[in-house]
């Protein structure tokens, strides 16, 4: 059997990636993550929900558009201040809770699972 190199992986490759959503109204994720579901970098997105799936989609764009959402970015997190998005879907998120997101390809956004919190989360209310 021929030797595999091992490459090591990202942080964000070791472990599942997750987003945390705050009280119903903003969208944290740290840098590793942001980069992998490429929002690092852009002002803006729009953001998407599917009621079925319960799953929300965030397209980054460069520019402001109408209804777009300002991403705001630090040195250790990337996030989204969006409650009316959460009031206008219905979506509650009380407390602090971490959710499984990933990058899809064929519909070009990064998407967040919301339909159960990851086992990684905080308690509510922490």
């Amino acid at each position: 059997m021929p030797f595999e190199k091992w490459e090591p992986k990202p942080d964000y490759e070791r472990v599942p990636a997750s987003a945390t959503i705050v009280q119903s109204r903003l969208i944290r994720l740290p840098v590793p993550v942001a980069d992998m579901l490429r929002l690092r970098g852009k002002a803006n997105a729009h953001l998407f929900y599917d009621r079925k799936r319960k799953v929300i989609g965030i397209k980054a764009i460069d520019r402001k558009e109408e209804g777009a959402a300002k991403i705001r970015q630090s040195s250790k997190s990337t996030s989204i201040h969006v409650p009316s998005f959460f009031r206008h879907y219905q979506i509650d998120v009380p407390g602090i809770k971490r959710f499984h997101c990933w990058y899809d390809e064929r519909e070009r956004m990064a998407i967040i699972d919301i339909s159960r919190p990851s086992p990684r989360g905080r308690p509510s209310g922490t």
